[in-house]
């Protein structure tokens, strides 16, 4: 396969920030091996898409290159696809390179071309909660597990912590990985670290161990980071070990189950039920709020004055309506936004508002909340509040 086509494994957007135009983006849904076929012939569809639109607006001479590299995806596609299913494929093209990223949720059919690529369907890639880490725990034993929206991965252990468990827990672990216990997780999630379960384990014994496992985790697992942290225990495990944790983003809300009685599939879902409330709940804390705000000029649904304050870099939060396309653009040097007469169709497929101010919140660090209509401010689609 060519060297201009890149599978990214994490979204970075400053991979492909200043791209030389033209540009397309293709967001195709996945149907996994049975729907090979399907997916093929669509993604076709969504390149013809592409050329007509091109042919449009560019010389053919101007985009030759990226021609070949379309069709050298659609080649490919079945492969490049990964046979995932449920998911979509983002295919984010130029001249000199192709950019694929694969999503466990659902984007597209969606073509869009012009100076910038589009990237507002990633956004849920880069919103609080797309990925996490889970921390099993019982008395005697725990395991890390990484997720985002549609797997889970343990996390291994540095040998050294290994051998330190090994000496400081010698009753429970003899220095070997241990069998698999948990029948329920087998071809679902590796084993715990190498704890073996035993019927009783003293109030005081269980309290040096989640000690030791809050040392490790907040010194070894979780440093650098800041992705949120799910305790999956039972109750009196939750109260033990968030008495003592350390944790940097441990949520409040744990899921209240042995790790070790639940199927993967049902982890998975009860950890993205976790985090969609707790990212429902800090756009709520931030919205309640909004009003006066906004009286005090700190706060603003106002297209142009949203443009302004990203350029000044002092949004805090950016608000977004689920599924709103508003045809326009913005200048992120002079915060000038300029906005268009949608297609006679009704969807618009050219440059996007929400996209570019995005981007510009992004690179500030600020939140960005997708919402229902009924939930974001005013009536322009788009709301900002800021940092002062």
């Amino acid at each position: 396969m060519e060297d201009g086509i890149s599978t990214l494994a994490n979204f970075d957007s400053a991979l492909f920030e200043h791209a030389n135009p033209p540009l397309a983006s293709i967001y195709l849904p996945l149907h996994g091996r049975a729907g090979a076929e399907e997916d093929r012939v669509q993604f076709k569809n969504l390149v013809e898409e592409v050329r007509s639109k091109l042919a449009q607006e560019y010389e053919h001479r101007e985009h030759a290159n990226l021609d070949g590299r379309l069709d050298e995806v659609a080649m490919h596609l079945e492969d490049l696809a990964g046979g995932a299913s449920g998911g979509s494929l983002a295919v984010l093209a130029s001249n000199d390179q192709v950019y694929l990223y694969r999503m466990d949720y659902a984007a597209g059919p969606l073509v869009f071309v012009g100076e910038r690529f589009y990237t507002r369907p990633l956004l849920r890639e880069l919103q609080f909660g797309s990925r996490y880490f889970l921390l099993g725990l019982s008395a005697d034993r725990f395991a890390f597990v990484r997720g985002d929206f549609g797997s889970l991965d343990r996390v291994e252990l540095p040998a050294d912590v290994l051998d330190e468990f090994s000496e400081e827990f010698p009753l429970v672990y003899d220095g070997h990985e241990g069998a698999l216990d948990y029948s329920s997780l087998e071809n679902h999630l590796p084993p715990y670290h190498g704890y073996k379960s035993r019927k009783e384990v003293r109030k005081e014994e269980a309290g040096k161990f989640f000690q030791h496992v809050n040392e490790v985790v907040t010194d070894h697992l979780v440093r650098g980071t800041d992705l949120p942290v799910i305790l999956v225990s039972l109750p009196e495990h939750q109260t033990a070990f968030r008495r003592i944790s350390t944790i940097p983003h441990l949520l409040d809300e744990g899921i209240e189950k042995d790790i070790g009685g639940l199927e993967a599939p049902e982890l998975l879902d009860a950890a993205k039920g976790v985090l969609e409330r707790e990212r429902a709940a800090r756009a709520g804390r931030l919205l309640n709020g909004f009003g006066d705000a906004e009286a005090h000029n700190r706060a603003t649904t106002n297209l142009e004055t949203i443009g302004l304050a990203l350029v000044e870099r002092k949004v805090r939060a950016l608000f977004l309506t689920e599924g709103a396309y508003i045809p326009g653009g913005f200048n992120d040097e002079t915060g000038e936004v300029y906005l268009f007469e949608r297609e006679p169709h009704g969807r618009f497929q050219g440059p996007e508002l929400a996209d570019g101010f995005v981007r510009a919140a992004l690179a500030q660090d600020a939140e960005v909340y997708e919402l229902p209509p009924e939930n974001v401010p005013g009536d322009s689609g788009i709301a900002a509040l800021y940092r002062y």
